[in-house]
């Protein structure tokens, strides 16, 4: 493989030398593999923005600087039903296999996918995927203060399509690039009015329901979710919406997923797992109360948060069944001692984490076999809540509480999908959940689904 240097100015120098160093340094691939070939994007014009048109997914860990932004498709999977994720992991593992990737002029390589799924292994609405595996044609990944970008591609295409299609996609990610770092920057200060519905009619009786299946054991915990759809007064930019959500939640994973006639947009304070050279990373989150803007109450609302039997309850289920689940995959494990407080700009909530060594033959696809869904967006048991949900009706949600992330080498990071939207045009179709337990008061739980719609009502409501 040739090192010749693509480390160029940029934009123009950058996009007007690319096809040539692509085609040269494609002509030494190999015709049977699928390749990336990666570069350090010297004097990349700000931080990766999404594209203006076109299938792309946008991925950023403000709190770790680490931003990825996938635009087009080089390959991708789908599945469905309940062996979707060792589908996905047969098409994952048969496509790694003849993957490599080649750093050019010594670059930071990436075997990348992005990995999206709906709560449910039955979903199914034309429009995303149950579960998708997708590599983009192109990733722009920003590091810290360093920005790459990887192509990617069969070697079997043809080379000429390849290059064009990599230097199109490359310049469009670098024109909707951001000014400035992301991370950095302040939230807008005004958000114009944008309300929930007065109630929801619903509401109560579904709770009640709930807590009725809760007095039949083996059921101890039950997730409702509300959906609240709102018309816009013109279709949301996504970049907008992203750049909010970056600055308002720096320690949330924010992304966006655009297909044909949907996006999905938002931003998860809960990790479902994170997999780096054999350590296995879960958050817990379970049990919340509102923010106050006083100092004072915002203490007093998380102290009492921490000591309340029933909050502290509910936290404690979801702990023990994400020990049980990873249990049989893992060598050493441990959880959080007690809860702290994880707090977000309109709601706090106790979390735990939970670590471990996984065995040598466990990947991301295994954990997800055992995990998905937590008793935190599903209930508990697992096998018995999942039953009641799907039997009344309550587990059709698309993606909101399925998962989002990027599988790589090292392992992979997927976030539950949580504090989003599903955008089409003008209409937002807004989430929020509840879990439900033994005392849940229907009034409050749906006090608590507005507390933690706030996020996107916020970023949907910007100028």
């Amino acid at each position: 493989m040739d090192s010749t240097s693509l480390e160029l100015p940029l934009p123009h120098a950058f996009l007007d030398e690319l096809p040539g160093r692509l085609a040269h340094a494609l002509a030494g691939v190999a015709a049977e593999q699928f390749l990336s070939l990666s570069l350090r994007a010297r004097d990349f014009p700000g931080s990766p923005g999404l594209p203006a048109e076109g299938p792309a997914v946008w991925w950023g860990r403000p709190a770790d600087a680490h931003f990825r932004v996938g635009a087009g498709i080089a390959w991708e999977a789908t599945a469905h039903g309940e062996s979707r994720f060792r589908e996905l992991a047969v098409a994952h593992r048969a496509l790694v296999s003849r993957w490599r990737a080649y750093g050019l002029d010594g670059s930071t390589t990436l075997r990348g996918a992005f990995l999206g799924f709906a709560f449910s292994p039955d979903f199914a609405n034309g429009r995303l995927p149950n579960a998708l595996l997708s590599v983009p044609r192109v990733v722009a990944e920003r590091r810290g203060g360093a920005t790459f970008m990887h192509f990617n591609g069969a070697a079997e295409e043809d080379p000429q399509f390849l290059v064009d299609e990599w230097t199109r996609t490359a310049r469009e990610l670098i024109d909707a690039a951001w000014p400035g770092t992301p991370a950095s920057d302040p939230a807008p200060h005004r958000v114009p009015d944008l309300a929930l519905p007065a109630n929801d009619p619903d509401w109560a009786a579904r709770v009640k329901h709930a807590l009725a299946a809760i007095e039949q054991p083996p059921l101890e915990k039950l997730v409702l979710t509300r959906r609240v759809d709102l018309e816009l007064a013109r279709a949301p930019s996504l970049d907008r919406v992203l750049a909010w959500l970056v600055a308002r939640y720096p320690d949330a994973a924010v992304f966006a997923v655009r297909r044909p006639e949907i996006s999905l947009v938002g931003a998860s304070p809960e990790r479902l797992l994170g997999l780096e050279h054999g350590l296995v990373i879960a958050d817990a989150l379970a049990g919340s109360a509102p923010r106050a803007t006083c100092d004072d109450a915002d203490q007093l609302l998380g102290g009492t948060l921490l000591g309340d039997p029933k909050e502290r309850a509910e936290h404690a289920v979801v702990v023990r069944e994400i020990l049980g689940a990873l249990e049989p995959l893992c060598t050493a494990l441990v959880a959080s001692h007690s809860p702290s407080l994880l707090r977000l700009p309109s709601v706090q909530h106790l979390a735990s984490h939970v670590h471990g060594r996984v065995r040598p033959e466990i990947g991301v696809f295994e954990l997800l076999e055992r995990m998905h869904p937590t008793p935190a967006v599903g209930g508990a048991p697992r096998a018995a809540a999942l039953d009641w949900l799907r039997r009344h009706g309550e587990a059709d949600r698309g993606w909101y509480t399925g998962g989002v992330g990027w599988l790589d080498d090292a392992g992979g990071d997927i976030w539950v999908a949580l504090r989003c939207a599903a955008v089409r045009d003008r209409t937002a179709s807004l989430y929020a959940g509840a879990g439900i337990v033994a005392g849940s008061d229907p009034s409050q739980e749906l006090r608590e689904t507005g507390w933690k719609l706030q996020a996107m009502l916020e970023a949907l409501a910007i100028d």
